[in-house]
Order: structure tokens, then sequence, then C-alpha cells
């Protein structure tokens, strides 16, 4: 197979869950072999394709700027356009007003002229032109039908999702992410399943309704976990822990919060730390531990001192002020005292 046909079958990868990972293999093999001087065609190919299978870093954005202009040096000008609008819409969808509309435009009226690019043009303008969004991207996935553009029609509802929330549609947001989750199910994807089910647990949460969110962050969660993605990890345990101490669910609640405990730690997140600290206090008091309770927090606080933040530490130090309040100043002074002396070393 010569190299134009292995971009070929680049181009026709999904770029979700197992054909993903086939893909980066696939780019690595050509990125060997294609001479970037005679095939610029070709390591133009190959660098939109890996673009859109990373995460799109400020690297990645001003390697993009750079290939833009190495495409229009060259005079392959429908790859020109087509790394100009990427460039448009994900440097849009985090700060649009960083996007000359001169460039937009130039680049909205080139993809028209030539007759290509229908989806992204419409999904650039879209991450520019906020109050335009829904009706572009509707319209970007009727041109969004092949089995290799499966990644960016997920990507689609999740912004499709946001702009039906802005519009108070609340039914049709949960309808494009439940659309977004089902096409991470069927690649198998669990970076986008545990990001769609975070989004959808979060969904619930904000409106009302804990027990349908849990399935779908308990399901995020054990995703992350299996991939030691701390930072999911993170998110998703603080917005579990507060909903199994609402249940009275004091295993789960327990295992987030240890789960805080590390994973906060590991990414230096101590607010993180705070909350599971926080959480384990608040199962000693479900079980009537008020010794315990007291001396979780007090100590956190003087371990963490030189640690933590201080907006942290004045976080424990308000549970604190909140027992103090609940349990009334002779019971809580008293068991206070205790925990000092037993933390005096500390």
């Amino acid at each position: 197979m010569n190299l134009e046909h292995q971009v070929d079958q680049l181009e026709e990868l999904s770029l979700l869950g197992a054909e993903k990972l086939q893909a980066l293999e696939l780019a690595d093999q050509i990125a060997m072999q294609v001479d970037a001087n005679q095939r610029p065609d070709l390591a133009l190919r190959l660098l939109i394709r890996r673009f859109l299978a990373a995460p799109h870093t400020p690297d990645a954005l001003a390697q993009l700027a750079t290939a833009e202009a190495w495409a229009s040096a060259e005079g392959e000008t429908d790859l020109a356009t087509h790394i100009q609008l990427l460039w448009c819409r994900h440097v849009g969808l985090t700060d649009r007003d960083a996007v000359p509309m001169s460039v937009l435009n130039e680049a909205v009226e080139a993809a028209q002229e030539l007759s290509i690019l229908d989806a992204e043009w419409r999904l650039a303008r879209a991450a520019v032109q906020p109050n335009e969004g829904l009706r572009l991207r509707e319209e970007a996935l009727l041109h969004l039908t092949s089995h290799a553009s499966a990644h960016d029609r997920l990507l689609v509802h999740l912004e499709l999702a946001g702009d039906r929330l802005r519009g108070a549609d609340i039914a049709g947001s949960l309808r494009h992410l439940d659309m977004a989750h089902q096409i991470a199910d069927e690649h198998q994807d669990p970076d986008f399943i545990c990001i769609c089910s975070s989004r959808i647990g979060l969904h619930y949460i904000e409106r009302g309704l804990s027990v349908q969110a849990i399935p779908y962050l308990e399901r995020a969660l054990a995703l992350a976990t299996s991939e030691d993605d701390d930072l999911r990890i993170v998110i998703v345990a603080t917005l579990l822990s507060t909903l199994y101490l609402q249940q009275d669910n004091q295993t789960a609640a327990a295992h987030v919060a240890d789960l805080l405990l590390v994973s906060g730690a590991r990414r230096a997140n101590w607010f993180a730390v705070v909350d599971g600290h926080i959480t384990r206090s608040s199962l000693s008091l479900m079980e009537g531990d008020i010794t315990a309770a007291i001396n979780r927090l007090v100590r956190a606080i003087l371990r963490l001192r030189e640690l933590v933040p201080g907006a942290a530490i004045n976080i424990l130090k308000g549970r604190l002020a909140e027992l103090r309040h609940e349990l009334g100043s002779a019971v809580f002074d008293g068991h206070y005292q205790e925990a000092m002396k037993a933390n005096k070393d500390v």
C-alpha cells in the first residue's frame, strides 16, 4: 500500500475508541515515511488528522496556524482552507474574540466557492457567532454522516447541548447529551463515555434529580478510576460525595472520600483533599462519633496548613464553626479540646 492510500485509510477511521488508537499508530507509521518536501499535501493531511485526534492545546493551535501558511505557500488551497477553518473553530470555542472576522470570512468564502467543507465552515462560524450557533451546528450535522465523522458528530452534539441549555430548552439539551453518549458507547471510547456520563449526571443534579444522576456519575467514576485519570476522579467524586451523604450511603461516601484524598493530593488539588476530609468527618458524625468528626478536621488543618492555600484551610475552619453551631458550644468545645490534645505533636 502506497503512502497516499495509507493517508486515505487514516482519514476513514473514526478517531474514537479502538479506531482512534489504530489511527494514531497508522499516523506514526506514515510520519516515518512521508517526505514533506516531496509530498506536502500528504504531510498536511496527516497533520490535520493528528490534530483532530488529540486535545487542542495552545501548542497544537499554533502549529495549525503555521501549517495553514505552509499550505498556502504550496498552493494547497483546499487544505489551507480546511486548516484555517479548524483554527477558527477551535480558537473560537475558547475565545471567540480572538478570531479575526476577516480570517473567518475569508475561509468561509473560500470553502463556499470551492463547494467543500460544508460542515467545517458552519462549525467555524458557529464557534465565533454564538447567536447563529444552534442553526449552524444543526445544519453541520446533516453533512457529518460518514463513519469517519463520528468524532465530530459527538462533539457537535455536546456543543448543541450547550446551545439548547442557553436557550432554556432543557429537554433538547438532554437529548443531545444522550446522542453524544450513544456515539461514545457505540465506539467504546472510555474518555468520551466519561465526559458524556459526567455531563448527563450534572444535568440531572442541576434539575434536582439526584437519583437519576447517580448511575451516570458512577459510570464516569469507574471509567476515570480504571484510566487513573485523577482530574476526572476529583470532578466526579466531588459530586458523588454530596449525593451519597444525602442518601445516607455511608459505604459509597467513604469510598469517594478516599478517592478525593488520594487523587486530590496527586494533583495538588487541595480543595479536593479538603472535601475528602469533610466527607470523612461527616461520616463520623453520622455514626455518632463526634470526637472522630472533630478530630478529623483538626488534624487536617494542622497537617495541611503548610501545604494548603489559606482559602482551603478556611473551608475546614468553616466546617468546624458549623459543627459548633450544630452541636452547641458546650458539647463542641469539650471534643475540640480533646482533638487538640490528641494532635499536639502534629
